[in-house]
């Protein structure tokens, strides 16, 4: 009876660890929606669609993150997420993405983009993730060749 009793802790707190696990990043699919929300000569905010998938096997609950895009090596603007967004497990969904970004920064980029619209994206900044209402700090780290048609906007 002892064993059992033993064997019982021991398995459900195996299980308790298990599910305590840091979460794993969501990975970067692509963008949809591609748009200008405003235009201005100082401040401009740029939007997408951002489609993410969730590699945990729970839903992920993404509270807030900032990060900062870079294209071809150089700053393009900031962007901040500051409501809760859930990720379905094992699933990919939409999040929406606000980029803050200075006129010259954005038509010095099209210029580039409109040469060659093969880009290298760089996201850097950190997410407060987790699920029930328990969240840590996930640093988000992207990297990699993008296509983006401007001719369409």
């Amino acid at each position: 009876m002892r064993s059992l009793n033993f064997l019982f802790i021991l398995l459900a707190s195996l299980y308790l660890l298990s599910s305590c696990s840091k979460p794993m990043q969501p990975k970067y699919f692509g963008y949809q929606n591609f748009r200008f929300e405003k235009m201005g000569l100082k401040n401009n905010i740029l939007a997408a669609d951002v489609k993410l998938y969730n590699p945990n096997r729970y839903p992920l609950q993404l509270k807030s993150a900032s990060m900062d895009v870079y294209m071809n090596n150089s700053y393009l603007g900031h962007s901040s997420l500051d409501s809760l967004i859930i990720l379905p497990a094992k699933d990919t969904s939409y999040v929406p993405l606000r980029l803050e970004a200075s006129a010259k920064d954005i038509l010095s980029h099209s210029f580039k983009i409109f040469m060659n619209p093969d880009v290298k994206i760089k996201i850097t900044g950190n997410a407060k993730a987790g699920r029930g209402g328990f969240f840590i700090n996930v640093p988000i780290d992207y990297e990699g060749m993008q296509r983006i048609d401007i001719k369409g906007l």
